[in-house]
């Protein structure tokens, strides 16, 4: 009976360090406008609190103390090139698994059409802000 009670009890202090879905909230800031941060184990959702602003979903690799999370989105140019928009969310958590703060970097190029391909024509600065997480519950 006690090495039950024992087991039930290391199993739900362990729980939030094995929680497969975090939501958090974003503080208001002139980037964002605040809102809400969804992270689960292969993806992470951002939504702002501005209505002009669509949530921006990202697909995640969890590793030891960080969360990678890219987002990508290809689209032709008016010339037969193409337009490569990518989003790249470091997220640092706590020795638990707690979330805890998200930089984010905007790498950008834009392509040519070359014979049978592309080649890249410019790459453009990439952005790079950084905000924190607060309230973040586990499950």
């Amino acid at each position: 009976m006690k090495r039950t009670i024992l087991t039930v009890l290391v199993t739900m202090l362990a729980a939030p360090a094995a929680a497969d879905r975090w939501t958090c909230v974003v503080p208001y800031d002139e980037i964002n406008g605040g809102g809400s941060l969804i992270l689960e184990e292969d993806r992470l959702v951002f939504s702002s609190n501005w209505p002009h602003r669509d949530p921006e979903e990202a697909v995640c690799i969890a590793g030891a103390g960080k969360s990678e999370c890219l987002s990508a989105h290809l689209s032709p140019t008016r010339n037969g090139g193409a337009a490569a928009m990518m989003k790249l969310f470091s997220v640092t958590r706590t020795h638990d698994g707690l979330p805890v703060s998200v930089t984010v970097r905007e790498p950008n190029a834009i392509f040519r059409a070359e014979g049978d391909g592309y080649r890249m024509y410019r790459a453009l600065p990439s952005a790079g802000y950084s905000f924190e997480l607060t309230d973040c519950l586990a499950g």
